[in-house]
């Protein structure tokens, strides 16, 4: 039964220098776990079906590298090829006791009845069919959702650029981030970019945290910073937040994606962050994700033989198509809207060779009713020459459904736009409704503020446990930031993982200055007073519009005179829930000569 083959086809990331190679006999194509440490985070595990080369099978043994707590961030090796690590889902109302002879726990959360295991190898397939056990997933690594760094640049400081408030530092306002690590925390220190007093609960391993800590400190200078990394595991990630939670943080902000988390529902993760918003004053920001030119979403549109055409019959080509480089790789994620653990129709996940039409990667895990409606997988080009691979899907059981497709490539991989959809493209915990979900706006002077074509944006389709349309993103930030880096060599750091430390150091300003406001006054206020961009009023590309230092300068100048008032909108809860109007007791053209705002930028809720 190719289930007993699929569920065991691990491919692991190891971190610092080791890797393990999976190489198919005589193909070009090449499925490696090998760490790409500027997008996914270490430890990872990725499963794919079966690579297949000039039709031999070649099967995988899985693998693991286990990465030690601490700050070494060493591999075990002993341990990686002897233990992988999962999630398991036990039926409601199971002890998690049933599962010390088989693994040992790593993590687990009793409302959801999940534990992040780390098992023998020899033990998995005993694991799965253990009474109790209602599925087993290979964990999957995280994404941070940064563009990349654009190096020798010469500029003036960060903070010589960013307006500020005369006295307004968000002091007394505490600020929480999760990334990857803070690896080079010290340096920065050192240099002067960041202050010494840090807090740094968890280091993790990369050093984009320190890039978002620098930006959040040089937006919101007298605000206490606080750093948790993201983890490795969807667990740990709820616990970075609870962390952060314990030490008092009024604002948290993430860049952090998970790709096995459900794009039609909310998951372990989302569901966690809903209850903190909702039983803490707190305000909660996220990066809305890069994801808008490398994502599709549609209904499966048979073209005749039980694959899926991408253009829904509106084009002859009928997949989607990337380039990728010599040496380097992409990864592609597919789910359909089954039921998170439930899934009943099975779909499958292909790669080929555009040139010679060969299949080169396959993801084909059985869902007969027990299983998440995900596939997954990762190439990488061993050849020379740069290839042009292909991405199709095939039902190969059940009703039609609307799949919907991410593709994480390294940054020299072209994705054709070929058939790609950028509307909901925004996935998981920064899909929740009270999260502040920030896109990237690609600033060329104040007058011409576009959207960052990567930028992810909504609305988002939601079908469990009933269907929604949520509108996302809510506010943009700049996609585009001037930073120093540890070593006080400029450079810019890009995406949403940009944007959307601005957001929240912007928070902690205004906050500062409201300190009587709670967390969803401030979310309120932010929204209210950003700048509007796109068409006018809210949309699912800029949300409420951009926020910037003009946003700050508006409410600062507000005379105690005046008075601020919120007041819940008219609007469907459903679609703005935590929204609030700002209204001003101040005549509108005295608030465009505070704020330096042209006449085209209205104040929603003014008169």
């Amino acid at each position: 039964m190719r289930v007993l083959y699929l569920l065991m086809l691990v491919a692991v990331f190891t971190g610092t220098f080791s890797y393990f190679n999976f190489m198919s006999c005589g193909e070009v194509g090449h499925l490696e776990a090998e760490q790409d440490t500027s997008r996914l985070l270490s430890p990872a595990l990725l499963f794919s079906g079966m690579f297949l080369s000039d039709s031999e099978v070649v099967r995988f043994l899985p693998s693991l590298s286990k990465q030690l707590e601490g700050e070494s961030g060493r591999i075990c090796k002993e341990d990686a090829e002897e233990y992988l690590i999962a999630y398991v889902q036990l039926f409601p109302g199971t002890d998690v006791g049933v599962l010390d002879s088989w693994v040992r726990v790593e993590e687990w959360d009793e409302d959801s009845s999940i534990a992040a295991v780390r098992v023998n190898l020899e033990s998995f397939e005993e694991l799965s069919s253990l009474k109790g056990v209602h599925s087993v997933q290979p964990v999957i690594s995280p994404v941070i959702r940064k563009v990349g760094r654009e190096e020798k640049v010469i500029f003036s400081s960060f903070s010589e650029e960013f307006w500020k408030p005369k006295g307004v530092t968000g002091a007394g306002i505490k600020i929480g981030l999760i990334s990857d690590g803070v690896e080079d925390i010290s340096e920065a220190m050192a240099s002067g970019v960041l202050p010494e007093d840090v807090h740094v609960l968890s280091s993790g391993k990369g050093r984009e945290g320190t890039v978002m800590l620098e930006i959040v400190s040089e937006t919101s200078p007298g605000a206490e910073l606080y750093f948790h990394s993201a983890g490795s595991n969807k667990l740990e990630f709820n616990k970075a937040i609870d962390a952060l939670i314990a030490e008092g943080c009024q604002i948290i902000c993430d860049d952090v994606g998970w790709p096995d988390e459900p794009f039609f529902e909310d998951g372990i993760v989302a569901s966690h962050i809903k209850e903190v918003i909702e039983s803490q004053d707190i305000l909660y920001v996220s990066a809305a994700g890069n994801d808008a030119g490398r994502h599709y979403q549609g209904m499966f549109f048979d073209n005749g033989s039980g694959w899926h055409d991408f253009s829904s019959g509106a084009s002859t080509y009928q997949n989607i198509r990337m380039d990728v480089p010599s040496g380097e790789e992409v990864t592609v994620v597919l789910q359909w809207n089954d039921p998170w653990s439930c899934s009943v129709n099975d779909y499958d996940l292909y790669l080929y060779d555009c040139c010679s039409g060969k299949e080169i990667g396959s993801s084909e895990k059985v869902q007969s009713g027990a299983e998440t409606p995900l596939e997954y997988l990762k190439y990488v080009n061993r050849e020379e020459a740069a290839k042009t691979v292909g991405i199709s899907v095939k039902k190969h059981s059940g009703e039609d459904r609307v799949l919907e497709v991410y593709i994480y490539p390294n940054s020299s991989v072209k994705v054709h736009p070929d058939n790609l959809v950028e509307e909901d493209s925004v996935f998981g915990h920064p899909a929740v409704p009270g999260v502040i979900c920030v896109g990237a706006v690609d600033s060329k002077g104040q007058e011409n503020q576009s959207i960052a074509p990567y930028s992810s944006r909504g609305p988002v389709s939601i079908y469990y446990p009933e269907q929604e349309l949520r509108n996302k993103t809510d506010l943009s930030g700049p996609g585009r930031v001037r930073v120093s880096g540890s070593t006080g060599t400029g450079s810019f750091f890009m995406g949403t993982s940009a944007s959307a430390p601005s957001v929240a150091g912007i928070g902690a300003l205004i906050w500062s200055m409201y300190p009587e406001k709670n967390g969803s006054e401030i979310r309120g206020i932010l929204c209210s007073s950003a700048e509007d961009l796109g068409e006018p009023g809210y949309d699912t590309i800029f949300g409420y519009g951009s926020v910037n230092d003009r946003t700050v300068h508006l409410l600062e100048n507000i005379s105690p005179g005046d008075s601020l008032l919120l007041e819940k909108s008219g609007v469907s809860p459903v679609e703005t829930e935590g929204i609030f109007i700002l209204k001003l007791s101040m005549p509108l053209e005295q608030i465009y000569s505070l704020a330096n705002l042209p006449a085209r930028a209205v104040v929603k809720g003014s008169s």
